[in-house]
């Protein structure tokens, strides 16, 4: 088969497009001169793009935040989309609401007969917010420090290895043009390459900044001035800023993790946009003219891994744990819908067959078969002879500790203790197999392609640094196997259908459905947008009203 194929930006991937179902409160800017500041030097490249917005007398946009990040690094901790959603870093592509790829740094890629060269040919007149033009050698210094950092035989997460690996990687500055050697056939490579932890910084040029608190010097509308991530994140304006005005002057982040607060802080005027509104909220908002409400789902799931290294690598007491939990309901009705259950499948948009299904009795019944019983009368079930006691691991974000908890009241409903925390941070237990259960919230679709997502469950934790709870079924793996070098659209669709079913099988999962992410804005701004792979927040087309 011939692979040779220009992307037109439309490739990678339209294969999915079809199976996602689109859909402190200080305002004043505080300065620091080890910030980054935007250069405000005459001799940079002119602006292209959109033109200026409307002329309006407010210069600062105020959003209402749950969720922050202790760094400023796009690669210093695990998923840091941080600073591509605050609009300060910028990727060599970008992802469509169909999660089809767009160019945007980078305005096409070429992939050779062999399936491992790709050709990525730069956009002309990038610059850096200190006025350095954006070079191909300095791209690929960006993308090397990357996999650097992370490098898991200098102590790294490995994580961007999971997505991409490669052979080599030049630049041609001449041509403006960055070649990369897969060293598997990478379909979704562009879609790696508009992940967040790729954004592409300008590595010499950031030298002596404190890169944690103001993140590096970048290509974005923005660039950070202050930075507490437990109270607020403050923005200026990128002077040099490429691709057109930026509208505003200063953008001031208020960290609240009350939803019903954002609500407030979006009602009494104090932010222009909040993130992730209750849906109780969302009615009262949508009532209003004032408001926009604008809420994407389809391609995030809320789930739980299993450890199948713990009490629950019991067939039958796993199952049973399934059948007891009414995913349909909490769904619909203790998050007022914020999920969209999907039939305990991880993968939104991939119909299965449930054989674990919501039936408490016929759980009961299970264990009492297996002799899984509560033979002293204390009101739990032992195995092997010691009480069960799951230890479940939560999280107050996206409504995932009202989740847990209707959890773990309806798993001891049939005899089960459930302990059920929020720690601070659950990274090590995850890490390190402390959990029975424990929540997760992630995009299916990092690349625009589940095959990253569904690697969850391949191998196993002591090979695959992300199989969280140590599944392995060797059909899986081998079903898996089969996605590398797969450039067939219709096929890969089959492999993750049948994966997906092979998880519901298997009890290896809890998924308590597809959520809706949304973003709630007031009409002081316009351009607010909840995009479909959540990666995008503020961004230069956010605009006053005018």
């Amino acid at each position: 088969m011939k692979l040779k194929k220009i992307l037109a930006l439309v490739l990678c991937l339209c294969m999915l497009a079809g199976l996602v179902a689109c859909g402190s409160t200080s305002t004043d800017t505080k300065t620091d001169t080890s910030a980054p500041a935007a250069s405000a030097d005459d001799s940079a490249p002119a602006a292209s793009g959109d033109s200026a917005p409307a002329a309006s007398s407010k210069t600062q946009l105020n959003v209402a935040t749950e969720l922050t990040n202790s760094t400023m690094d796009p690669a210093g901790s695990s998923y840091n989309w941080f600073p591509l959603r605050w609009g300060v870093c910028e990727t060599l592509f970008k992802f469509n609401d169909d999660m089809t790829v767009g160019p945007w740094l980078a305005q096409s890629a070429e992939v050779a007969d062999d399936g491992l060269t790709w050709t990525i040919k730069l956009t002309d007149g990038v610059v850096f917010s200190n006025g350095e033009p954006m070079t191909a050698t300095k791209v690929v210094e960006s993308i090397e420090r990357l996999y650097d950092v992370t490098d898991p035989e200098k102590g790294g997460s490995g994580e961007p290895q999971g997505f991409m690996t490669y052979t080599s990687i030049s630049a041609d500055d001449a041509a403006n043009t960055v070649t990369i050697v897969t060293t598997v056939p990478t379909i979704d490579l562009p879609g790696c390459l508009a992940y967040p932890w790729t954004a592409i910084l300008d590595v010499t040029g950031s030298e002596g900044i404190d890169v944690d608190t103001y993140g590096f010097v970048s290509t974005g509308a923005y660039v950070v001035t202050y930075n507490d991530p437990e109270s607020n994140i403050q923005l200026a304006k990128n002077t040099n800023y490429w691709d057109g005005e930026v509208p505003f002057e200063t953008v001031n982040i208020m960290k609240l993790g009350e939803a019903s607060t954002r609500a407030m802080a979006l009602q009494d005027g104090s932010a222009d946009f909040a993130i992730n509104i209750s849906a109780a909220d969302r009615a009262v908002l949508a009532a209003d003219d004032s408001y926009v409400v604008d809420v994407t789902g389809g391609n995030r799931i809320g789930m739980c891994f299993i450890n199948f290294q713990g009490v629950l690598g019991n067939d039958t007491l796993r199952q049973a744990v399934l059948m007891a939990i009414d995913g349909e309901a909490i769904s619909a009705v203790t998050v007022n819908g914020a999920y969209s259950y999907t039939n305990n499948s991880v993968l939104p948009g991939y119909e299965v067959t449930n054989p674990y299904s919501y039936d408490p009795d016929a759980a009961m019944k299970l264990l009492d078969d297996a002799g899984i019983v509560d033979s002293n009368g204390d009101g739990y079930r032992e195995l092997d002879g010691k009480n069960i006691e799951l230890n479940y691991i939560g999280s107050s974000s996206r409504q995932q500790d009202v989740i847990g908890q209707a959890h773990a009241a309806q798993i001891e409903e049939i005899g089960i203790k459930v302990n059920f925390s929020i720690p601070e941070s659950a990274g090590d237990a995850r890490t390190n197999l402390g959990f029975d259960l424990i929540f997760n919230n992630e995009v299916t679709m990092h690349t625009g392609d589940p095959g990253n997502f569904m690697r969850h469950w391949y191998g196993t934790h002591d090979t695959v640094s992300s199989n969280f709870g140590d599944y392995h079924n060797d059909a899986y793996d081998a079903l898996y196997e089969q996605l590398e070098g797969e450039f067939d659209t219709a096929k890969r669709q089959a492999i993750f259908a049948q994966l997906a079913q092979i998880l519901v099988d298997d009890a290896a999962a809890i998924a308590y459905g597809s959520y809706s992410f949304n973003i709630c804005s007031a009409k002081t701004v316009n351009g607010v947008h909840s995009a479909t792979c959540d990666y995008y927040w503020v961004t230069k087309d956010i605009t006053p009203a005018a």
